[in-house]
């Protein structure tokens, strides 16, 4: 199914678009957050899309990454100078923006030089390196590890963002592919977690955003939890 964006999934969040196929988010509540960044120079096709929304750009309080990938990182720094709002990402995953070739096991391929030339990805300045058990506007940070150390999803009553912990293709909710994992087990662990955390509205970094509730059930069952 095709999506057109901007499109409020869930009252006061937004799917802005894909880039490269990675979803950003914006959600509006106690505080503005911007939620993933896309790909390297997107940041004037993110701000559009906010403007879309009727929400002006300037009243984003703070951008937060769900791990440190390239397609998730992409144009943070850019959109952190437009937008003069500070970076946030997991404790576990910082250091890994600034040095992304320590990163663990296969990963380490992704960011071996001169990717990131190529790519032209600039690491973004990290403010804030947030926990789990915080809290970002209204939204609690939940430490899900295992696509990367530092993976995170932010969750508000029953609507979870999980960044790369779950993807939603063709009417179901599917772990991500395991290759990328730099551990299985902490992903497996985290995905049951999101599972079976009283979620309805799962708003995956990759694909779509699933607002069926039955996705969650049917996941939930897949894994017999």
């Amino acid at each position: 199914m095709l999506y057109r964006y901007p499109r409020e999934v869930a009252e006061g969040v937004f799917a802005l678009g894909g880039w490269w196929g990675a979803l950003a988010y914006l959600a509006v509540g106690a505080e503005t957050l911007l939620i993933d960044t896309g790909v390297s120079h997107v940041a004037g096709a993110i701000l559009r899309a906010v403007r879309a929304t009727g929400v002006q750009p300037d009243s984003i309080d703070r951008i937060v990454l769900t791990h440190y990938d390239y397609d998730h990182s992409g144009s943070a720094a850019q959109l952190a100078r437009d937008l003069d709002a500070p970076v946030a990402i997991h404790a576990a995953d910082a250091a890994l923006v600034s040095n992304p070739s320590d990163s663990p096991g296969l990963r380490r391929l992704l960011y071996h030089r001169p990717v990131p030339q190529v790519l032209r990805w600039e690491a973004p300045e990290i403010a804030t390196t947030l926990e789990e058990g915080d809290t970002v506007g209204d939204w609690q940070v939940l430490h899900t590890p295992g696509h990367t150390p530092g993976s995170m999803s932010l969750v508000r009553d029953d609507v979870g963002i999980v960044g790369d912990a779950l993807i939603y293709m063709r009417g179901h909710l599917r772990p991500n592919v395991r290759h990328l994992a730099t551990d299985i087990a902490a992903q497996d662990a985290s995905i049951r977690r999101l599972a079976t955390g009283g979620l309805r509205t799962v708003l995956p970094g990759h694909y779509a955003a699933c607002t069926d509730p039955g996705a969650v059930d049917e996941l939930r069952r897949r894994l017999g939890a």
